[in-house]
């Protein structure tokens, strides 16, 4: 019944014009027709009918035709434009805008609202030059409407153009809005990514730091400002860059630990790595922390811990299944006959249980993939996609590091 919520908006506002109507004075000598009688309120009679019997087409034939027959009816043009375009008929929507726009009666107030709704069904239909003209106009008219700085913000957001998208968020925010600072280090954080791949490293640090001045909480900031010394070959910085966002926030602790592992196991340093981990706080609670330990004893060849580490994780009421597949892989390698395959089915059925799990969700939508997303692609947002904390969602950790990107990347691992 949704449509219904949406149809009773134009209802609510035509009502409202014959209310209005209805008030006024007749002229001398003419004659008033019962509300009941008036020809407009039979038409929302009917109108209403329809909804209730969930004929929206014919519901909404009715409400176009109604407030055609009358020049007057603007905010009800408007409101019946923003309805088509949450139907997802924008054409409708624009040339409805486009029709209200042409009246050459209109005042200030109306034009410029008008103007508004119609940048945005130009923005819903990808015509972003059209778009940014219009909201362009209306900055320039008024620079303190923050609802004109975010749609240019959105629009630059689509279009990649991270400086604009800035500036526009500064306005938003200089002009009453919300704050704006999480968005804007992102921003500086997309930029950092074409330098990075412009190779322009100055360029690089120095829009590191602009994002850490907006948020200093900016985990990704972090994680590419070690990404960024680590390729220059400054181990000690990056190790520096990776703890303070290992310390920041403990559900990235699978991302940020694959790439310690790789730094450490680069330069041959991967019994400096188990110390590493040891002296995290609470590294026996996290499984990322686990699942590296193990996998860098095995590759130290040190069998006897792993064969222990194996054993611990198997006491665990909350034991990580990924580690448990370690288990069985090892246990059958060790094993022939019967008891082997035995282990090998096991093997199959876990595999067959963790191929159905994401390894990231949104906090805000609830948005699931196996890739990062510093943006929803949801909702969004930014900074609301992370990795499970629930030690089920470490099967990608195997697999090569590499940056995430601020739209779409995998996770590393």
């Amino acid at each position: 019944m949704e449509p219904l919520l949406w149809f009773l908006l134009p209802v609510a506002a035509v009502s409202g014009w014959i209310a209005a109507k209805a008030t006024q004075k007749p002229d001398a000598g003419s004659t008033l027709k019962p509300i009941s009688q008036h020809p407009f309120n039979q038409h929302c009679i009917q109108g209403l009918n329809y909804l209730l019997s969930e004929e929206s087409d014919k519901a909404i034939k009715l409400f176009v035709d109604l407030v055609d027959v009358d020049e007057d009816t603007v905010e009800t043009h408007l409101v019946l434009g923003s309805l088509f375009r949450r139907r997802g008929e924008v054409d409708r929507a624009i040339r409805i805008h486009q029709n209200v726009i042409a009246r050459p009666s209109l005042s200030p107030t109306q034009r410029n609202h008008a103007l508004l709704q119609l940048g945005i069904d130009y923005l819903k239909a990808g015509l972003l030059d059209r778009a940014e003209n219009i909201f362009l106009q209306l900055a320039e008219k008024d620079r303190n409407r923050p609802e004109v700085y975010r749609y240019l913000r959105s629009l630059y957001e689509q279009e990649r153009e991270w400086q604009k998208a800035v500036d526009m968020a500064l306005k938003q925010q200089k002009a009453g809005g919300a704050s704006q600072n999480v968005r804007m280090a992102h921003y500086y954080c997309e930029l950092v990514d074409e330098y990075v791949k412009q190779q322009k490293v100055d360029a690089a640090q120095s829009t590191l730091k602009r994002a850490l001045s907006v948020d200093k909480e900016c985990l990704r900031a972090y994680i590419q400002s070690g990404d960024l010394e680590a390729s220059l070959g400054h181990d000690k910085a990056a190790i520096k860059h990776y703890r303070t966002a290992l310390e920041m926030n403990r559900y990235f602790s699978p991302v940020i630990f694959k790439r310690l592992y790789d730094l450490f196991d680069a330069s041959s340093r991967l019994d400096q790595f188990v110390d590493f981990i040891l002296r995290q706080a609470d590294c026996r609670n996290d499984a990322a922390a686990r699942f590296f330990l193990i996998k860098t004893n095995e590759k130290l060849g040190k069998t006897a811990v792993v064969d222990q580490l194996l054993q611990e994780e198997l006491k665990r009421e909350e034991a990580s299944p990924y580690i448990v597949k370690a288990y069985l892989e090892r246990m059958r390698e060790m094993t022939e006959g019967e008891i082997q395959a035995s282990f090998s089915a096991l093997d199959r059925v876990l595999d067959f249980r963790l191929s159905s799990y994401m390894a990231c969700h949104c906090t805000q939508c609830g948005f699931e993939s196996n890739v990062i997303f510093w943006q929803c692609p949801g909702c969004q947002s930014w900074s609301t996609v992370r990795p499970y904390q629930n030690p089920l969602e470490y099967s990608w950790l195997e697999a090569p590091s590499s940056p995430i990107s601020g739209q779409a990347s995998t996770v590393p691992g």
